[in-house]
């Protein structure tokens, strides 16, 4: 479980260089000769981005795992950390879909007897699928911050849930969500290096025990001595 953290990093960093590589790709309205032309010419770049966007869904549900495990080990009667799970997962679910599309691009770029008006198709797809990798994303933040910022004995600190919910709301927003989008991948290196450090991101071992002599609330190792 140290580990953990790590597959936030991971997925934060492989996500901005896929995108960082893939670069300015064409319009909506681009038409299928310079769809092709862009793809044929940039076709290792889509590549390596694309391949690099998978792993970084990969990293991803992995982390919404890991961050569930967090929340849930310090509300253990909330549903929030579901919420928060299934954000992860959905966002992870973005990526893969957006890299499969992108594949889809490069190599029918490739194929003379796939038409421009196929190519404008995919393309036009590709253009507006962010969606569900903001909504996820959003999902993920709306249901991990009031789950942080309720807690009185998590690993994180309030300010950090509150962040998390302000971020969530502007994914929603519109013209708004891609700024919310690389500030809240500013916001999952956050959780990640509070999580690495020693003695966070451990479920609490201790708690109170059944009601005793000296009344409720008493550690359970104490009572025993």
């Amino acid at each position: 479980m140290r580990l953990g953290p790590l597959t936030g990093l991971a997925a934060v960093i492989l996500a901005a260089v896929s995108y960082a590589l893939q670069g300015d790709t064409p319009g909506i309205g681009s038409s299928g000769v310079a769809v092709r032309a862009f793809y044929l010419t940039h076709d290792t770049r889509q590549g390596v981005g694309l391949y690099l966007l998978l792993v970084a869904g990969l990293f991803l549900a992995f982390f919404a795992g890991y961050l569930r495990h967090v929340l849930a080990a310090s509300d253990r009667t909330g549903w929030l950390p579901e919420v928060a799970f299934a954000g992860g997962i959905l966002a992870a679910l973005g990526f893969w879909i957006s890299a499969g599309l992108t594949l889809s691009l490069v190599e029918a770029s490739d194929r003379p007897l796939v038409g421009g008006g196929a190519l404008q198709a995919l393309n036009a797809l590709g253009s507006d699928l962010f969606l569900p990798i903001l909504a996820g994303v959003g999902v993920m933040l709306l249901g991990a911050g009031p789950a942080v910022s309720r807690s009185d004995a998590g690993p994180l600190p309030h300010w950090l849930g509150w962040a998390a919910f302000v971020l969530g709301v502007l994914m929603f927003i519109p013209f708004a969500g891609f700024i919310g989008l690389g500030l809240a991948g500013l916001w999952v290196i956050a959780v990640c290096v509070l999580l690495l450090a020693p003695g966070r991101g451990q479920p609490a071992t201790g708690g109170p025990g059944p009601a005793g002599p000296d009344g409720p609330g008493r550690p359970r190792d104490s009572a025993t001595r």
